[in-house]
């Protein structure tokens, strides 16, 4: 089988972990998966059965015990700028803003330590660009009027809504997404449907999506 069109691969991945017994639960047991380039997979089962812990096989927080997992041939050995997720609880800074936290990413890319005192008119101006480009992710996620508020300010959909937001503004080639609409009400998790499709087909990302509904 040829895999040069697959941008994910798993062969043979096992996942365990130790009991509070001593003894050890399998969770994944001889995991096949191939997604293409620019696919739009969702993986769907119950609470428990290893979703989430195939989606961190893929992003590199975790390796399998035996098998491989590699992403462009390449084996996943750490968590790559090239992988971006989306967690089922949403994880925003507290003492960063709305907007602030959609622009952290592409911050963190940009500037070195020393940048914003050895140039702070460069940084200046990439900052104003970066918020341009979170307050327009911002009005897609229907946020773009609470993008000064706090963290704590935000009700548990409205903070989930802001970590999907941050996700998708780096663009990444893999898009991992735990469950990100669980907290969702049904109006507002169907608009994100909407929005992660018309994302996906602009950008062409390759998409992996669990649920277990």
């Amino acid at each position: 089988m040829n895999f040069d069109n697959y941008s994910i691969v798993l062969r043979n991945a096992v996942q365990q972990y130790p009991n509070k017994d001593g003894g050890i639960k399998t969770v994944l047991n001889n995991i096949d998966l191939s997604i293409r380039d620019g696919e739009f997979v969702t993986v769907v089962g119950p609470t428990g059965c290893g979703k989430s812990t195939l989606l961190r096989l893929i992003l590199g927080s975790e390796i399998p015990v035996s098998g491989q997992a590699t992403v462009k041939g390449v084996p996943i050995v750490e968590p790559s700028r090239d992988r971006g997720i989306v967690l089922q609880r949403y994880s925003l800074f507290p003492n960063r803003t709305v907007r602030e936290n959609v622009m952290f990413g592409l911050e963190l890319e940009e500037f070195g330590l020393l940048e914003p005192i050895i140039h702070p008119f460069r940084t200046r101006k990439k900052d104003l660009e970066f918020a341009d480009r979170a307050n327009s992710y911002l009005e897609r996620v229907d946020l773009l009027r609470h993008a000064d508020k706090y963290p704590h300010e935000l009700s548990g959909g409205m903070r989930q809504r802001a970590a999907i937001a941050q996700a998708m503004i780096m663009q990444p080639e893999i898009l991992l997404m735990d469950e990100p609409f669980g907290a969702l009400d049904i109006g507002t998790r169907e608009a994100m449907q909407i929005f992660l499709l018309e994302q996906w087909q602009r950008d062409k990302q390759t998409v992996l999506f669990v649920t277990h509904d």
